[in-house]
C-alpha cells in the first residue's frame, strides 16, 4: 500500500462557539439570561452590567410596570412551620414532641403521612402504640385532615371536626368509601336503607371538604414570572408590542480600564483587549438579535391572534409554530426556542407565549377552530346541562356538530374533557332536585 498526499474541498456547516452562544441566548428565560450575563462579566473584566434603566421608553407607562410587578409572588408559610407553631398548645412530653416533630417532617406536600407506622416506630426506637398516639396529636392540628394516611381518612377527619356531625356521611366515608366514590349509589342506597337523595346530600357535603389539606402551604419559593414583551393598545387604538427592557441588565464596555491596560504598551495585553472586545461585541449583537426575534415573533402572534387579545384565550385561533416560522422565514426550532420560558403581558394577564399556539381541532367547520375554543365550548355545555341527566361524551360530540359545526369524535371529546378535569357523565349525575 502506497502513501499519498491529496486535497479535497468540502462545504460543511460548523457551529462556532459564538453561534452556539446565540442559540442559547434565544432560549434563555429572563432570569437565566441575567445569570448568564453576570457569569460573562466575571470572565471579561471589561464587561459592565448596568442596572440603571430609569428613562421612559415609547409606549411605556408607570401603570405597565406596576402591572407586571404585581405578578411577583410573596413567600408563603410552609405546612411544617404552620404545624410546628401549634405544638406548644398540646402540652407534650419531651418524647412525644420528638415523635410528633419527626412525623410532621415525614408529611408529604399534600399533608399526608405515607410512611407506615411500623417503619416510624423502628426509626424512632419506640412502640407502635406511641407512634399512633403521636399521629393522633398530628391529626388534631390545623388544617383539618392533615396527617391522614389516605383520602378516606382525610375526609373522615374533617367530617369529625364539623360543628354539626353527620353520622351518615361519616359512616359512608369510613365503611363504604370506594362504592360511594365510584357512584355505585343504587346498590349502596339499598344496602344502607337510604334514598338516593340522601346520598346526593352526602356527596355535596363531601365536595366542600379539602382532599389535599397541605395544598395551601408551600415548601418552595413561588416562581418569579416577569413578561419579556408587553402587548397593549397604542394611542391610535391598534395593538403594539414593546420589549420589556426593564427586566434585562444593560451591557457596557469599561473604557477607563481598557485605557489603563493599553497604556502598559504590552502587546499581549493589547491582544487580550481585542479578544475580550470581540466577545463583548458578539454578545451585544446576540442580545439585539434575540430582542428583534422576540419582537418579530410577537408581532406575528398579535396579527394572527387579535380576537384572543380582544376576548381572552377562549377566542384563541389555530396557529402552529411551523406556520409562524414560515412567515418569519426561520426554522421551526427557532420559534420553539424563542417561546421557551417567555411571557407576554396582555390585557387579560401575563401569558406564556406557548399558550398562543394551538392546533386546529377540526377541518369540518366553516372556520377552523382551535382545541382551546372547543374545550371552552365543552365546559360551557357541561356547566349548563341538567345534572339529573348529564351529557355523555357522544351527546357532547353531537351538540358540537349540530350547534357549532365542529365535527370531532367521541374519543376526542373524552380526551378534552379529561384535560379539563371534568368527570364522566356517570360521576356528574345528581339524584336530587338540583338543576
Amino acid at each position: 500500500m502506497r502513501a499519498e498526499l491529496w486535497q479535497e474541498q468540502r462545504l460543511q456547516l460548523s457551529l462556532t462557539k459564538e453561534l452556539v452562544q446565540a442559540i442559547e441566548l434565544l432560549q434563555y428565560s429572563a432570569l437565566d439570561l441575567e445569570a448568564f450575563l453576570y457569569e460573562q462579566s466575571l470572565e471579561n473584566p471589561f464587561l459592565e452590567i448596568r442596572r440603571d434603566r430609569t428613562r421612559q421608553r415609547p409606549g411605556r407607562t408607570d401603570k405597565d410596570r406596576k402591572q407586571w410587578l404585581e405578578n411577583i409572588s410573596a413567600r408563603t408559610e410552609t405546612l411544617a412551620s404552620h404545624l410546628l407553631a401549634q405544638l406548644p398548645g398540646l402540652m407534650l412530653s419531651g418524647k412525644e414532641e420528638r415523635i410528633v416533630r419527626h412525623m410532621i417532617a415525614a408529611l408529604d406536600e399534600d399533608g399526608y403521612l405515607r410512611v407506615p407506622l411500623a417503619e416510624l416506630a423502628a426509626r424512632f426506637s419506640v412502640t407502635e402504640q406511641e407512634v399512633e398516639r403521636g399521629l393522633r396529636f398530628v391529626q388534631s392540628l390545623d388544617p383539618p385532615g392533615v396527617g391522614a394516611r389516605d383520602l378516606a381518612e382525610c375526609l373522615l377527619l374533617q367530617l369529625e371536626r364539623l360543628p354539626e356531625r353527620d353520622e351518615l356521611a361519616e359512616m359512608i366515608v369510613r365503611d363504604h368509601f370506594l362504592p360511594f366514590a365510584e357512584k355505585s349509589w343504587k346498590a349502596l342506597a339499598k344496602q344502607l336503607g337510604v334514598s338516593l337523595g340522601e346520598l346526593q346530600r352526602v356527596f355535596e357535603l363531601i365536595r366542600t371538604l379539602e382532599p389535599r389539606p397541605g395544598i395551601h402551604y408551600s415548601s418552595e419559593t413561588p416562581p418569579l414570572v416577569v413578561p419579556d414583551v408587553i402587548v397593549a393598545r397604542g394611542a391610535d387604538g391598534d395593538w403594539m408590542v414593546v420589549y420589556n427592557d426593564d427586566i434585562y441588565p444593560e451591557l457596557g464596555w469599561n473604557r477607563g480600564y481598557e485605557q489603563r491596560i493599553a497604556a502598559s504598551g504590552d502587546r499581549q495585553a493589547e491582544q487580550f483587549i481585542k479578544e475580550k472586545y470581540r466577545q463583548f461585541a458578539w454578545l451585544a449583537k446576540s442580545l439585539e438579535q434575540r430582542k428583534q426575534t422576540l419582537l418579530q415573533l410577537m408581532a406575528v402572534i398579535v396579527e394572527r391572534q387579535r380576537p384572543c387579545l380582544e376576548f381572552g384565550l377562549s377566542a384563541l385561533k389555530p396557529m402552529t409554530m411551523r406556520e409562524v416560522a414560515e412567515e418569519l422565514g426561520v426554522h421551526e426550532s427557532t420559534v420553539s426556542r424563542a417561546v421557551r420560558h417567555k411571557y407576554a403581558q396582555t390585557p387579560f394577564g401575563t401569558i406564556e407565549l406557548r399558550r398562543f399556539f394551538s392546533s386546529a381541532a377540526t377541518a369540518g367547520a366553516e372556520e377552523e377552530v382551535s382545541s382551546v375554543q372547543v374545550k371552552e365550548i365543552i365546559r360551557a355545555l357541561i356547566s349548563a346541562e341538567n345534572r339529573r341527566a348529564p351529557f355523555s361524551d357522544q351527546q357532547l360530540a353531537d351538540l358540537l356538530r349540530e350547534r357549532h359545526g365542529i365535527a370531532i369524535s367521541r374519543r376526542t371529546v373524552a380526551k378534552y374533557r379529561e384535560q379539563l378535569r371534568i368527570p364522566s357523565s356517570a360521576k356528574r349525575k345528581q339524584y336530587t332536585g338540583l338543576l
